[in-house]
């Protein structure tokens, strides 16, 4: 089977299925106080002009292969047989968005090339994976980047994309696709950030349509992803100042501290209300009561991010406590003060 799903220009592959535009400017420069960075938001600028210019001089639009019809058609065949809309799959309940999903993954399964089905039945069971756990806004987005792809799934899977010296370049899009959706997860922000971080991906997937994948790995992922680690990490060490800064004034006000810290087991009582910081026990799965620390982390997305050093007053005791995903860490240390720092390490440096 030849690649009949070959360049669109912009919004060209979205014309052919019938699918209205979205995003199709840029919208004005926010206002500083929209945005947490300017250099944040002027970097996502440049790499919308950058792509658009690469997506823009991609010449026809797309067209899907016969074959491949049938399965197309039911995956966007809405009730009593009326075409699926973008906006109508957008408003779709988990159960029947799924079911699309499964529809899709079955098309896929049925492709004599059962590698590069594997590698488009990945992606799309890593996209039902992430869609609950994002916010509304961000679903919204991320539901329609995939259904604008999905024709082009479905192409990837049964041509296993394009000639054999592209098909690495191809699974790579993809991947780095993935990747570029869990850092959407994992930052939150403002309207205008958000526009233009949608209208990248947007770009991205007419490039991987086109099945120019390594443009759209130079010009659009591998930037992106950078931009967006390097802006997460900014945002969560300012927000862990913040942290901190609510933790001392906490303290200060139960115990009296003028620094954060505090002393086990003499302050354990006084911490267990819901707060900034908050000490609890809990049964563990062996019957015995075990001790947790628990801190308020708003606006950190990853809790599991941050690591709590306890060091003791005048003692040896040293211990570094990662968080779990709800931002508390077991506390079995000795009795002692012991002084309260907060590091942030995110999941690609923690060294394995």
């Amino acid at each position: 089977m030849g690649n009949t799903l070959p360049r669109a220009g912009p919004g060209g592959w979205a014309r052919a299925l019938g699918i209205p535009p979205r995003r199709t400017t840029i919208g004005d420069r926010a206002r500083k106080s929209d945005v947490f960075d300017p250099e944040f938001l002027s970097e996502l600028e440049g790499i919308v002009v950058d792509s658009g210019m690469a997506v823009s001089s991609a010449g026809q639009d797309l067209t899907v292969d016969p074959d491949l019809q049938e399965a197309l058609d039911a995956f966007r065949t809405g009730p009593e047989g009326k075409t699926l809309t973008e906006d109508a799959f957008l408003a779709l309940p988990p159960p029947l968005l799924n079911r699309r999903c499964d529809g899709l993954i079955e098309a896929c399964r049925l492709s004599p090339r059962p590698e590069a089905a594997k590698a488009v039945e990945s992606f799309v069971v890593f996209f039902q994976a992430l869609v609950p756990t994002l916010g509304a806004e961000p679903a919204r987005e991320v539901k329609a980047t995939f259904f604008r792809l999905a024709p082009t799934l479905l192409q990837m899977a049964w041509d296993d994309f394009g000639d054999r010296g592209r098909r690495e370049e191809g699974r790579l899009a993809l991947r780095q696709l993935e990747t570029l959706l869990l850092e959407v997860a994992s930052v939150r922000l403002a309207p205008a950030e958000s526009d233009l971080l949608f209208r990248s991906l947007d770009q991205l997937a007419t490039l991987i349509a086109g099945g120019e994948y390594a443009l759209a790995k130079d010009l659009v992922a591998t930037p992106l992803l950078g931009i967006l680690r390097k802006n997460r990490v900014s945002r969560s060490l300012f927000r862990l100042m913040e942290v901190e800064v609510a933790i001392q004034r906490y303290l200060k006000e139960r115990l009296g501290y003028a620094t954060p810290q505090l002393r086990l087991p003499d302050d354990i009582a006084a911490l267990s209300d819901f707060g900034p910081v908050h000490v609890f026990e809990e049964e563990g799965v062996d019957g015995e009561p075990r001790r947790y620390l628990q801190l308020q982390l708003p606006d950190i997305p990853i809790l599991s991010d941050i690591v709590v050093h306890l060091e003791q007053e005048g003692g040896p005791e040293q211990r570094d406590l990662r968080l779990d995903g709800l931002g508390s860490a077991a506390l079995d240390l000795p009795p002692g003060l012991y002084r309260i720092g907060l590091a942030y390490t995110p999941e690609d440096e923690r060294g394995g």
